[in-house]
C-alpha cells in the first residue's frame, strides 16, 4: 500500500506539472480590433432625399457602390460579442458591427435589381438607413474550393480570395433581413473578394457583377423566402492596428 500511495502522489504530481505547462502553453487566439474604411459614403440611392452624388468605379455605367460608410472611419471596440466597429476576428475572419444607439450608420441600396422579390416576400424598400447591422466573411481558399482554415489571414499577401459574405439586420417591425454572397448555399449569388494588401490590411469588395440575395427567415415551412437578387458593390478595407 505505501508504494501505491507513492505512485499515485508521483501521477498527481505529473498531472499538476502537465497542468502548469498547458496553462503557459500557447496564447488563446482572441479577437483584434481593427479600422474599417468604406470606399463610398452614402446615402448614394438616387431616389433617396438627399441624393447622394454617384460614388464607384462603375457608377459611369449606372451601378454605384451599394453598401456605403457614414463618412468616418469604423474603429472596433471590445470584441465581437457585444462590441462594434470593425474587427479581425479570433477565426481569421473579417467583421463589421454597427449596434443600435451607437450614433453610426451604413446605407444599403438595392436598386440595381438581378430578379425581383418572390411571392412571399416583405421587402418594400429601395434603400435602407442602418444604424444596427452585422458584415462578415466566409473566406474560401481557391485551391481546395472550401472554408479557409484561417479565415482572411490563409489569404498571401496580394492575393485575392473568393468569401461568401453574409450580412443581417432587422428592420423596425422585427423582419430579419440577410445579405448572402453564397452560390453554395444561395444559389444565383455570386461570391465577393478578399485581397490582402499587406500582412495586417485587407480589401473586401464586390464588384458589378457580382450577385447578392437578399432573404428573410419565414414560418418552419416556408424557410428563407427570397427577397430579390441584386448588385450591391462596395469596398470595405479592413486594418488592424
Amino acid at each position: 500500500m505505501k508504494y501505491l500511495g507513492f505512485a499515485a502522489v508521483v501521477i498527481c504530481l505529473g498531472l499538476m506539472a502537465d497542468l502548469g505547462a498547458q496553462k503557459g502553453g500557447k496564447p488563446k487566439t482572441v479577437d483584434k480590433v481593427a479600422i474599417g474604411t468604406f470606399r463610398c459614403n452614402g446615402p448614394t440611392a438616387a431616389t433617396h432625399d438627399p441624393v447622394g452624388a454617384a460614388c464607384g468605379p462603375f457608377a459611369e455605367w449606372g451601378v454605384r457602390d451599394a453598401i456605403t460608410g457614414d463618412g468616418n472611419p469604423y474603429i472596433g471596440a471590445g470584441t465581437t460579442v457585444g462590441g462594434s466597429g470593425a474587427f479581425l476576428r479570433s477565426d481569421g475572419e473579417l467583421e463589421l458591427i454597427l449596434r443600435a444607439g451607437g450614433g453610426r450608420l451604413v446605407f444599403l441600396n438595392f436598386e440595381s435589381v438581378i430578379r425581383p422579390p418572390g411571392s412571399l416576400a416583405r421587402k418594400t424598400f429601395d434603400f435602407a438607413d442602418l444604424e444596427s447591422i452585422d458584415l462578415n466573411t466566409n473566406v474560401i481558399d481557391p485551391r481546395t474550393n472550401d472554408v479557409a482554415a484561417n479565415g482572411a489571414l490563409s489569404i498571401p499577401v496580394g492575393a485575392t480570395w473568393p468569401t461568401r459574405v453574409k450580412g443581417n439586420w432587422s428592420d423596425p417591425y422585427g423582419v430579419g433581413y440577410v445579405i448572402r454572397f453564397n452560390p453554395t448555399d444561395y444559389p444565383g449569388s455570386t461570391h465577393a473578394h478578399v485581397t490582402r494588401t499587406s500582412d495586417n490590411s485587407w480589401t473586401w469588395f464586390a464588384t458589378d457583377v457580382d450577385v447578392a440575395r437578399l432573404v428573410t427567415l419565414g414560418t418552419k415551412r416556408q424557410g428563407w423566402i427570397d427577397e430579390g437578387w441584386y448588385r450591391l458593390p462596395f469596398e470595405i478595407t479592413i486594418t488592424v492596428p
